[in-house]
């Protein structure tokens, strides 16, 4: 092969990277997520058994519980109340969906995490259904 096809191909493969990994996302953490920032993760959700997976966008700091806190909800609130898998950890994320529905998440449930490079500008329903 010569030289100039070498880095022809050198630099497609560059290019192909660089867009899956700006696609697919980078690998994070949704315990240090800012508002704006989109992510995709699995939840793992004791009650329904397998882990599904999330598209959404922070909408809210992550908030922290501390005890105090966590121990008046498991007093006070009757979600969950039955489940001896379920037990409330130390972060909350607010996030919007695609669909605009807004909901919370313990961050540490969270598996496979990854922050979107590109999309985080172009949250929509059909680059939801890409990724």
């Amino acid at each position: 092969m010569s030289n100039e096809m070498m880095i022809s191909l050198l630099a497609i493969g560059v290019i192909l990277v660089f867009m899956f990994s700006t696609i697919r996302g980078v690998h994070a953490n949704l315990s240090t997520a800012k508002p704006g920032e989109v992510y995709s993760f699995d939840y793992e959700q004791p009650l329904h058994g397998e882990p599904k997976r999330f598209f959404a966008k922070v909408v809210e700091p992550v908030y922290t519980l501390d005890d105090d806190t966590i121990r008046r909800l498991n007093t006070r609130s009757g979600y969950r109340t039955n489940d001896p898998q379920f037990k409330r950890t130390r972060h909350l994320v607010t996030c919007e969906m695609p669909n605009g529905e807004v909901r919370q998440f313990y961050t540490e449930r969270t598996k496979n995490v990854r922050r979107t490079v590109f999309f985080g500008n172009v949250f929509h329903k059909s680059i939801a259904a890409i990724l």
